[in-house]
């Protein structure tokens, strides 16, 4: 049975996330392409100095920026593929082997679902009331933010409408695809695993370098950054309570039901 592609994205200055990539698709027998990472003097400065604006609500330093292109650079690949789908990964994910069973291409459009998070980042998250499973693994609407973009599975249409989107520079890559004030949260169909067969290395309390980002120094406190513009921030409060209200008419009981920390499939829950 032909497979979705797996796309993940590395740079060329971190040959250590290649190789540790690399080693847990040999063990579980996935063919994956890696995307090279865009590096942060290729992001356009006209962007970087927007983001230095009142206009920018989350103020994207060049790191974070960068990470975005880097993504975009995988749903481009998805379009030219021509496949129905694609599992992306970031190069600092550990993987558990529950993940082979979403490699099918058929599934996205089986579950009825434009994207699928199989990431978790270990933050209390709503989900909704009603239950798909996928082999041993549980999949709920995701009702609340859940960040992390290290690894998902879109479609080429969600990847289509991504690349067309205005948004997709304005914030990180996991608000966009997973938060508050991205594109897709309550507007499109988001499933998250349960439990997820991938995290980032960082939330097993890894002992290791690879876990090491190269993006975090780049962040500007955000005690330095300037006032947002209020016309914006209230816009955006307003689109969220206007797509909140259209989600309860669809699933009341995950707007009132509790928050859930979504567990790992693969080692040990870190301590």
């Amino acid at each position: 049975m032909h497979a979705i592609p797996v796309y993940y994205i590395n740079l060329a200055s971190r040959p250590d996330r290649r190789a540790f990539m690399e080693h847990q698709f040999a063990q579980l027998g996935i063919a994956a392409e890696r995307i090279e990472a865009v590096r942060m003097d290729e992001v356009p400065r006209p962007l970087v100095a927007w983001h230095e604006t009142t206009h920018s609500l989350w103020r994207l330093a060049e790191g974070d920026l960068a990470c975005g292109l880097s993504h975009q650079r995988s749903w481009e690949q998805l379009l030219r593929s021509g496949a129905p789908a694609a599992l992306v990964l970031e190069d600092d994910v550990q993987l558990a082997a529950p993940v082979l069973d979403f490699l099918d291409p058929e599934l996205p459009r089986r579950l009825g679902a434009d994207l699928v998070k199989l990431e978790t980042f270990h933050s209390p998250v709503k989900l909704g009331s009603a239950a798909q499973r996928v082999g041993t693994t549980e999949l709920r609407e995701l009702c609340s933010s859940q960040m992390g973009g290290a690894a998902y599975i879109l479609t080429s249409e969600m990847a289509r409408r991504s690349l067309d989107s205005p948004l997709r520079n304005q914030m990180g890559i996991d608000r966009f695809l997973f938060g508050r004030g991205g594109y897709h949260l309550l507007r499109s169909r988001v499933l998250q695993a349960i439990p997820s067969p991938c995290i980032q290395i960082d939330k097993l309390d890894a002992a290791d370098h690879i876990g090491e980002s190269n993006i975090a120094v780049t962040r500007t406190p955000s005690a330095s950054r300037p006032a947002r513009d209020l016309s914006a921030v209230i816009g955006l409060h307003l689109d969220h309570v206007a797509r909140l209200a259209r989600l309860a008419t669809r699933d009341l009981a995950a707007v009132r039901g509790p928050r859930v920390v979504i567990p790992f499939a693969g080692v040990p829950e870190p301590r």
